[in-house]
């Protein structure tokens, strides 16, 4: 008989987030297909004053944990909600029985900590996957020093959560080494699921056709588009600086989607150089992905230096989805770059080199159609690979 998911993530249904959006895709189509889920997630950031506590949405039992982020009016009440959401986690997990099928993802990054010492005490097994990887991540950003005792103490903390997870779920070729030389985890206990993109996968649309570029008055243009998270991992300002290199390039234009940490000083640099090449969108409602994603001619994939095998930027597959060229400014090494090289669905540039993106894009610029045939081979390699048909079919061979 299937043991029920007991699945732990910060973000769920209706949370738009991207990160909500996959496992929300995920677990209901588990749901659907006979499988028992309970998912123990937080409030969304936005339209949770009516929310209940329990419901069932398709199928998937949701409990929400900590306090409704309506109260989230000052940094006190944000951290207050961030720290009662772990609370509410490990006693949910210290209700679990011994047998329960238990899954955590880094959302947030101590879910692993709460999972290992809940574990102890009640003495199930759990499955951990890694969306990004922290603490290295925040090394690698410059936000916390290796050498330093932070660094030092949460690193063996997860070296204990990563010992006794029973599997370790990988977004990423490229964080496999990481693990296995860091943390000394066996090869056999980590498991590669890629990536997926809960948006369907169709006949990649033609851009003269997008109502979108018409909106904007973009349609007479070469369009390269950012969008998504501008966020720790994204080098937003390099992207900037590429729009300034080609600001004499009359016939081609930015458009950047989004939002995040990143975003001002980036809008602020673009300011400052007086960029009339660049048009700038808050987050678009999720019914209008299908209309967004297509609205250019090539996109945007950016990662820094050194991020490679801590973070897998989840825009790709809904890009390749939509059938269009990537332009990836990325590490050699990284699961990006991989997925690019590999299915020749775009371009691949190093990080930091705006010049060499710049390139990059001319190249696509003066030959469109084999622009096309790129963003052709992002659809057909999305269908292939990535589709949520795919992730099912992964998890449930996991959650045999």
């Amino acid at each position: 008989m299937e043991r029920d998911i007991e699945f732990f993530c910060q973000t769920f249904y209706p949370d738009t987030i991207s990160t909500s959006q996959l496992f929300t895709g995920l677990l209901t189509r588990l749901a659907e297909a006979g499988r028992g889920v309970t998912v123990y997630c937080g409030y969304p950031a936005k339209g949770a004053e009516n929310l209940p506590r329990r419901e069932v949405y398709r199928g998937v039992r949701i409990r929400r944990l900590g306090l409704n982020v309506a109260l989230k009016k000052s940094l006190f009440h944000r951290l207050a909600s961030y720290l009662s959401y772990l609370g509410g986690s490990f006693a949910a997990m210290m209700r679990l029985k011994k047998d329960a099928l238990v899954f955590g993802v880094t959302n947030p990054p101590f879910m692993l900590n709460l999972l290992w010492l809940a574990s102890l005490l009640r003495g199930f097994k759990y499955q951990y996957m890694l969306l990004d990887i922290y603490p290295e991540g925040l090394a690698k950003v410059g936000l916390l020093s290796e050498k330093s005792l932070a660094f030092s103490l949460w690193s063996r903390l997860n070296a204990w959560g990563y010992d006794r997870a029973d599997k370790l779920v990988v977004l990423g070729r490229d964080m496999t080494p990481l693990l296995t030389d860091a943390y000394r985890q066996p090869p056999e206990k980590i498991v590669y699921i890629p990536h997926w993109s809960p948006h369907a996968g169709e006949e990649p649309p033609r851009f003269e056709d997008n109502p979108m570029a018409e909106e904007l008055g973009l349609r007479d243009f070469f369009v390269v588009q950012y969008s998504g998270n501008m966020g720790l991992w994204h080098d937003i300002d390099g992207l900037v600086e590429t729009a300034r290199l080609l600001r004499g390039e009359e016939s081609i234009r930015f458009l950047f989607i989004g939002d995040g940490r990143r975003r001002a000083k980036a809008m602020e640099l673009a300011a400052r150089h007086g960029l009339t090449n660049i048009v700038w969108l808050d987050y678009l409602p999720l019914e209008r992905l299908g209309v967004s994603l297509p609205c250019c001619h090539a996109a945007l994939i950016s990662l820094r230096d050194g991020c490679e095998g801590v973070a897998v930027p989840c825009k790709l597959y809904g890009v390749m989805a939509s059938g269009r060229a990537i332009l990836a400014q990325v590490p050699a090494a990284s699961e990006v770059a991989l997925a690019v090289t590999e299915s020749g669905c775009g371009l691949v540039t190093p990080p930091g080199d705006p010049a060499a993106l710049a390139e990059a894009v001319l190249t696509l610029a003066r030959d469109r159609s084999g622009a096309r045939e790129m963003g052709l081979r992002a659809s057909r390699e999305y269908a292939r690979k990535y589709t949520i048909e795919q992730a099912v079919l992964h998890f449930s061979r996991l959650f045999a």
